[in-house]
């Protein structure tokens, strides 16, 4: 599992894992904790934390804190990313990051 830390004067904590079934590709977020509580994030699947290098858009996180789980689209090849970004929607500033396992 990778762990989640916080970025730009953000907390955050947590881990994040994947799981691989047949085509089907799921990020599972586990005692996931940000500061950025009154926000609604969003999540990107990216190269080293790049936003520029084709970032895959994984949607609105469903809560702000605890375990939940981020569908990948489909047709994703998961090795070519290795980091998880989490920012408030519509903005350009990373709250937290994740390695991607």
């Amino acid at each position: 599992m990778g762990s989640v830390a916080g970025t730009e004067g953000y907390t955050a904590s947590g881990y994040v894992g994947a799981a691989i079934v047949g085509s089907s590709i799921t990020l599972s977020l586990k005692d996931f904790a940000t500061a950025a509580e009154g926000e609604p994030l969003e999540a990107f699947l990216t190269i080293n934390g790049n936003m520029a290098k084709r970032p895959i858009a994984l949607g609105a996180l469903p809560q702000t804190s605890g375990a939940f789980d981020l569908s990948v689209p489909e047709g994703t090849d998961i090795s070519l990313f290795n980091t998880l970004v989490i920012r408030p929607v519509g903005s350009e500033i990373a709250v937290a990051t994740a390695s991607v396992p």
